[in-house]
């Protein structure tokens, strides 16, 4: 299973400019930037696509909760403009671009800084994933995405059936939601790296000649993309559950406690799996040293049963004259005749010791 590296622009492109400046480090994509509004009251709601940035001014005005999905960060201009209507500082926008950046939370008089990784199997069952960027404030919510397409769907169609609380919460619960959306995301990984796990499990038991290691190491390392992922994400969301901000509302940080309890769970499955592969390659590696054992222990019974043989061919190969029994009439089949009652009484003896 080869294993494929994103082909992200290098941290060291940044090497020696000012901070805050705006560079991409991550996939530069070919599709154009998509900006799409939901807006939504209690009482109503309105999907828009936004043409031009400057249109997204007019959400700041009403009285109703935007949410703003950017998808595509590769242009650095439109994310710049963004920042500008909602004005947001420029080290966030840096942040937002920088794709390998570390799950976090960061407080502001005016807004919240919040980042994390969305993941999901695709079709080859190979682990992905991308950085999800929100900043939100009492009357919005933007969402920066690596490319279009999410997981966030069942949340839009709730808010377009008024199901749930969303239509009667504020931007803190909107949040909440996508935050557990991808959490529980994560659960569905896990549930296929544990059915994984104990289809290893049993091929490894079943002692088949397959090699196995590959795959282990290759679980391993997505345990580890995983963990990286989610130690710091259960930071950010204990910040928010513990009220780091104002723009949360008291009552809502329940449910940002919820996720959080969602948070450790997964670790500790995690952990599990973690300590189950070593298990698995420990026993992999047994089980082929196991093989080695029983190959070495063939050859050697082999070896043992020619050793004799060879000693007495060699005897009666050798060249001299006067040599005892060298002009016996039946040399030949005597010599023919203890080579085989050796082997036999070889064979016997080993089997009665039990050597194989």
């Amino acid at each position: 299973m080869a294993r494929k590296r994103r082909n992200h622009k290098k941290s060291s492109s940044k090497a020696g400019l000012p901070p805050g400046t705006l560079v991409l480090l991550g996939n530069q994509r070919e599709e154009p930037v998509t900006i799409e509004l939901i807006d939504y009251s209690e009482l109503e709601t309105a999907e828009i696509e936004i043409i031009r940035v400057e249109d997204l001014q007019e959400s700041l005005q009403t009285s109703t909760v935007s949410w703003v999905n950017i998808h595509g960060i590769h242009n650095t201009d439109a994310i710049e403009a963004i920042g500008k209507v909602y004005n947001i500082h420029n080290l966030v926008l840096e942040d937002i671009l920088n794709t390998d950046h570390r799950p976090k939370v960061e407080p502001f008089e005016d807004y919240v800084f919040f980042t994390m990784r969305m993941m999901w199997y695709n079709e080859d069952n190979e682990l992905e994933h991308e950085q999800i960027s929100i900043v939100f404030g009492k009357p919005y919510v933007l969402c920066f995405q690596e490319r279009k397409g999410d997981i966030f769907d069942p949340i839009r169609e709730r808010i377009r059936t008024d199901s749930g609380l969303i239509r009667k919460k504020g931007s803190d619960y909107l949040v909440y939601r996508i935050i557990d959306s991808v959490v529980d995301n994560y659960f569905i990984i896990i549930e296929k790296i544990e059915e994984r796990v104990e289809d290893l499990e049993d091929a490894i038991s079943a002692d088949t000649d397959e090699d196995h290691m590959r795959t282990i190491q290759h679980m391993k390392r997505e345990i580890i993309t995983l963990k990286r992922a989610l130690l710091p994400l259960r930071e950010a969301v204990s910040g928010l559950e513990k009220g780091v901000t104002d723009l949360v509302d008291p009552e809502n940080e329940k449910y940002f406690r919820d996720v959080y309890d969602h948070l450790l769970q997964i670790s500790e499955n995690l952990e599990t799996n973690r300590e189950v592969l070593s298990g698995l390659m420990d026993m992999h590696v047994a089980n082929m040293s196991n093989r080695m054992n029983q190959v070495m222990k063939v050859l050697t019974v082999i070896a043992s049963l020619f050793i004799p043989l060879t000693f007495i061919a060699g005897i009666y190969g050798m060249n001299f004259d006067n040599m005892p029994e060298l002009h016996f009439k039946y040399g030949y089949f005597g010599a023919w005749g203890l080579m085989i009652t050796v082997f036999i009484a070889m064979l016997i003896f080993f089997k009665k010791k039990r050597w194989f």
